[in-house]
């Protein structure tokens, strides 16, 4: 057993001290969240003031889950059954234990995001809604906005008067929800609202939960929503033992709902509440905690905290100002290639996935292995998605998202126009899609689809006859046999169809480790947990690779050097953001998280010209870099303006390419940009921006022998500009 105490400083051991009653946990980027969360629960069980299966811990990730998990078992020499997961993951376990209720079947499928749209289209054609007037993306935001704050189709209220849209909306979300019921599934969102509702409507099963955990610990705490903070305060409403770490200057998925109130109110939720800081930095250099630490200031809705290290100075941040972005991604290739560094110690972070297309293009062209996060899932392959589903119809065969998916892969005959009337026959006979199979006369198919649809149902029922008696494994290979899976990607010689094969026996592989990792789990467990799944989940640090990924992927980790891509105006912060404050302290924030997960060196590029919509535009640079401290940064320009080379055309920079981005946006000023002449603008000058309209210059920055203008403009925004960019007036 190790000393649970060791290496902890003074902060971090009275963290894992404060067990009893509400502690809110301020732990900045780097500080030893993790370390003292695992520490708080092996300081539980080895004072006995409760047992393993009495505590909750509460993370947003699977990789954080396990690690924490695997964290414990090590500190203490044994397998503890801690209740460590995900909101959602506990969320789906709750509602799988009540098997007993039948408003909340437990045999529920769980779907992802493209089943989810799936459903929308189909709701969306059954309205005789055109899918592009409203898009299934959008609908499916907001009914994931509605279900966050609790509220189902019938409980969302109007905003004020007759609104067609919001009326179109609610009907939307009434049929998707039916439809759900129809398929006993349940999406994302579902996982954190169905608890509560079951809560709501069973007073026996809510006594019982209130009474289920003696301690409850959450990870991560600022991005919780408001179905996440109920579901929290009632688990902790009898004990109040509730123990909360997490940074608000990390908090970056406002737009996926999360509440940064939660945790800069913890006080007034919990009025009794303990509040300790963590914030000796265990990760970074002094110039880089410096840096992100000054920047971060610039946000209004913060906790005061004061970051600080005994790592040495380190390296200045370096600021490198590329002519477009074709060279931006080869000055990052180069530069990982001349660090000397493993791969696997670098990441390139940007703010938007199109991004990566230029920096895997450039990687590639000097044979630079790299991983990429977030882009095609390995369970979003469709040869993978096309075993899922079947797995899925068996567990659950009214899911009609899924049979439908499967009843013709492999190809078998059965056309749309027969899929059309079965589903027709379904709902005017009042049965589900699986039913309707069974009579296939009476829907109207021809002989040949009959025939090929009572052999598709033997082979089905057949597999279905084997759920309780073949392992998870067993069952997964006996599926790809006899569906026609495998023999679909026979084809030695095409590597597509190769790739497609070596899929699915890592899948199978995959099922076969679960089995061993988690001993009596049945297939409806490996399903359930790989619907979980999110995509660090399914990244590995372990191969020598550079990581690309989003700076919204890279929450959590650590790299010793980093390159944060694109920091420009309308990329990062992004172009939306700039009206609307709370979003651009978001962006901020994320900008904080992209600074702190460098160890040693942080690369910032930026490019003076982009290719955005078929066109290489002029860019100007992020404001956010000016809010770096001058002594914690270095910049390197080009030396001097020539053709621009993209992609081995040349195009000459020039002021109507700049314009012809401001100009896309309706009503435009259709003014002629007459730039000031270089180094005559000073403090005090009124001045015109084409996008921002007219302000005062209210101080002048010369960098690297280009000139910034911070300017007041008479908006009430403050910008930071390229001097060439800006126009005297008066």
């Amino acid at each position: 057993m190790h000393d649970i105490f060791a290496g902890l400083n003074d902060r971090q051991r009275e963290a894992v001290l404060a067990t009893e009653g509400p502690v809110l946990i301020f732990a900045g980027a780097g500080s030893g969240k993790t370390r003292v969360l695992t520490r708080k629960i092996a300081w539980l069980l080895q004072q006995k003031k409760t047992t393993a299966n009495r505590i909750l811990a509460v993370t947003f990730t699977n990789k954080a889950a396990n690690e924490m998990k695997e964290r414990v078992n090590k500190l203490l020499g044994q397998v503890n059954y801690v209740n460590i997961g995900t909101f959602h993951s506990i969320g789906a376990r709750i509602l799988r234990s009540e098997r007993d209720n039948p408003e909340f079947p437990a045999d529920f499928t769980i779907y992802d995001t493209g089943d989810t749209r799936a459903l929308i289209t189909k709701c969306l054609k059954d309205m005789d809604i055109d899918p592009k007037t409203l898009r299934p993306s959008a609908i499916s935001h907001y009914i994931s906005q509605q279900k966050q704050q609790i509220l189902r189709p019938q409980n969302v209220g109007k905003k004020g008067g007759s609104d067609y849209l919001q009326e179109k909306l609610m009907e939307i979300y009434g049929n998707y929800e039916t439809c759900l019921r129809d398929n006993n599934a349940c999406d994302f969102d579902d996982l954190l609202m169905r608890p509560i509702l079951l809560f709501r409507a069973y007073p026996a099963v809510a006594e019982k939960y209130r009474h289920r955990w003696d301690y409850v610990l959450v990870d991560e705490y600022q991005d919780t929503n408001p179905a996440q903070f109920e579901l929290l305060t009632f688990f902790s409403e009898k004990h109040h033992n509730i123990c909360v770490v997490g940074d608000d200057d990390q908090s970056i998925y406002g737009w996926r709902g999360a509440d940064i109130r939660n945790i800069l109110e913890f006080e007034k939720h919990f009025p009794d509440a303990r509040i300790i800081k963590l914030e000796q930095n265990y990760r970074s250099t002094k110039t880089i905690i410096e840096a992100a630490s000054a920047m971060i200031k610039g946000n209004r809705e913060r906790a005061d905290k004061n970051l600080w290290t005994e790592a040495g100075q380190g390296e200045k941040i370096l600021h490198k100002v590329c002519e477009n972005d074709y060279e931006e991604a080869h000055y990052i290739a180069g530069t990982i290639l001349r660090s000397g560094m493993d791969l696997r110690d670098a990441a390139i972070l940007y703010r938007t996935n199109a991004q990566s297309r230029l920096l895997e293009e450039a990687l590639r062209n000097r044979g630079i292995r790299y991983v990429l996060v977030g882009g095609v899932k390995f369970y979003e392959r469709k040869e993978i998605k096309d075993i899922l589903a079947y797995l899925n119809v068996l567990v659950n065969p009214r899911d009609t998202v899924n049979l439908k998916r499967i009843i013709n892969v492999p190809g078998r005959g059965i056309g749309d126009t027969s899929i059309a009337r079965l589903e027709r026959f379904a709902a005017e006979t009042r049965r589900t899609l699986w039913e309707s199979l069974q009579y296939p006369q009476e829907a109207g198919l021809h002989k040949n689809a009959r025939q090929q649809l009572g052999d598709f149902m033997a082979m089905m029922l057949e597999l279905q006859s084997q759920l309780q008696l073949l392992g998870s494994s067993d069952l997964a290979m006996e599926v790809l046999e006899k569906s026609g899976i495998n023999a679909l990607y026979d084809n030695e010689k095409d590597p597509e169809q190769k790739e497609r094969r070596r899929n699915l026996a890592e899948f199978i592989n995959g099922v076969a480790q679960f089995e061993k990792f988690n001993p009596g789990a049945t297939i409806s467990d490996f399903l359930h947990d790989v619907s979980l799944q999110s995509d660090i989940d399914q990244w590995e640090d372990s191969s020598d690779a550079v990581t690309l990924m989003t700076v919204h992927s890279a929450k959590g980790l650590e790299f010793r050097q980093v390159f944060i891509a694109g920091m420009e105006e309308g990329l990062f912060p992004l172009e939306r953001t700039r009206l609307a404050p709370k979003e651009m302290e978001e962006e901020r924030r994320l900008f904080y998280v992209a600074l702190t997960r460098a160890k040693e060196r942080v690369f910032i590029t930026s490019a003076e010209q982009r290719m955005r919509y078929g066109q290489l535009l002029g860019a100007e640079v992020s404001e956010f870099i000016f809010e770096i401290p001058a002594h914690c940064l270095k910049t390197e320009k080009p030396a001097k303006r020539r053709p621009e080379r993209y992609g081995g055309r040349s195009r000459a920079f020039t002021a109507g390419s700049f314009r012809a981005e401001k100009e896309e946006r309706p009503g435009a000023a259709a003014e002629t940009l007459r730039p000031a002449a270089p180094g005559t603008l000073k403090i005090g000058d009124r001045v015109k921006h084409l996008m921002f309209g007219k302000g005062r210059v209210r101080s002048v920055l010369n960098t690297a022998g280009q000139v910034f203008l911070h300017i007041d403009f008479d908006s009430g925004e403050r910008k930071t500009i390229a001097e060439k960019f800006i126009e005297r007036i008066g």
